[in-house]
């Protein structure tokens, strides 16, 4: 009777310590460390505290920073180009999206891809998984939170109308440059 009355806890520790993980995962936000993955080039964790903080002192547009409200994570890893182990790590995240119901919005051949996670909330996203490639990296970049997709649109309108410096140098590849 001992043993039963043990393993009747056991179990029900088990089944309650599981459920307790489930509910830690948050919607939207993808675990970006990958087992037996290379080392990161550039690696950034930045849950809402730190992002926001980012936003302030970095990039010093406070008429931006409404808009770091909706955002509660953003998580970058970039790799040098190691064509074995990226795919492996693509299809990785590639599997998470699909498990969990991501949106494909677009694909621009191997080198750009964009899928984001819609909320239960109309007009909400929980998460925007960002892929891309050039000749020498591999950068994958999870943001995650409340993000109002009316706010984005009018914040990626606003970014591209005022050509803010800090977007001026940014180049994904060639091919998408903005010529100027």
């Amino acid at each position: 009777m001992k043993r039963f009355s043990i393993l009747i806890l056991l179990l029900a520790f088990g089944i309650f310590a599981t459920s307790i993980a489930e509910t830690e995962k948050i919607r939207g936000k993808i675990e970006m460390s990958i087992p037996n993955a290379p080392t990161p080039t550039i690696e950034i964790n930045l849950d809402q505290s730190l992002f926001r903080l980012f936003i302030n002192f970095t990039i010093d547009l406070p008429e931006y920073a409404e808009y770091a409200e909706m955002v509660k994570g953003v998580f970058i890893r970039s790799y040098e180009k190691e064509p074995k182990i990226l795919n492996e790590m693509n299809n990785h995240f590639l599997k998470i999206l699909k498990k969990e119901k991501w949106q494909h919005i677009f694909k621009v051949q191997d080198h750009l891809n964009v899928s984001l996670l819609f909320s239960e909330t109309p007009g909400i996203l929980n998460g925007i998984f960002v892929s891309f490639t050039d000749k020498n990296n591999s950068t994958f970049v999870n943001i995650y939170g409340n993000i109002d997709f009316q706010k984005l649109g009018t914040l990626v309108q606003k970014l591209m109308e005022s050509e803010p410096e800090f977007l001026k140098n940014v180049k994904i590849n060639t091919r998408f440059q903005k010529d100027h």
